[in-house]
């Protein structure tokens, strides 16, 4: 387990989606774009909204099987909306988690899968 590279197009644009190249993130794996593991740079949004890290695990299965962890940072000022991101797993399910609070916090989407690795993540304000 370790850092899975993903690529974009839409680096430092508020919206966009990271596919990942040459194998999808699987529990225990953290993204990497662009060669870093900070993220801030790349997965934006209005207001300085940011998102710092995204890891997968897996955990025991109380409700839930799998947690996307994602520490991010929300829209600065009144009314600056969200932060909205959606993961794909590969059998197609997708997750959506927002983050409004504008300052940097640790947020979780819990879920479960026949085949819970992520192969697409996408962002927009």
């Amino acid at each position: 387990m370790g850092d899975v590279p993903f690529t974009n197009n839409s680096c430092g644009q508020k919206k966009g989606e990271a596919v990942p190249v040459g194998g999808a993130l699987n529990p225990g794996d953290q993204v990497q774009i662009n060669g870093s593991i900070d993220l801030s740079s790349c997965i934006v949004g209005n207001s300085n909204a940011r998102v710092f890290t995204i890891n997968l695990d897996q955990q025991s299965p109380i409700l839930y099987n799998y947690v996307i962890t994602v520490v991010a940072e929300g829209p600065h000022g009144a009314f600056s909306g969200w932060l909205n991101l959606y993961f794909t797993d590969r059998t197609g399910d997708r997750y959506a988690l927002g983050v409004w609070k504008s300052e940097k916090l640790q947020h979780t989407v819990a879920y479960n899968s026949e085949d819970p690795a992520i192969v697409k993540i996408e962002w927009d304000s």
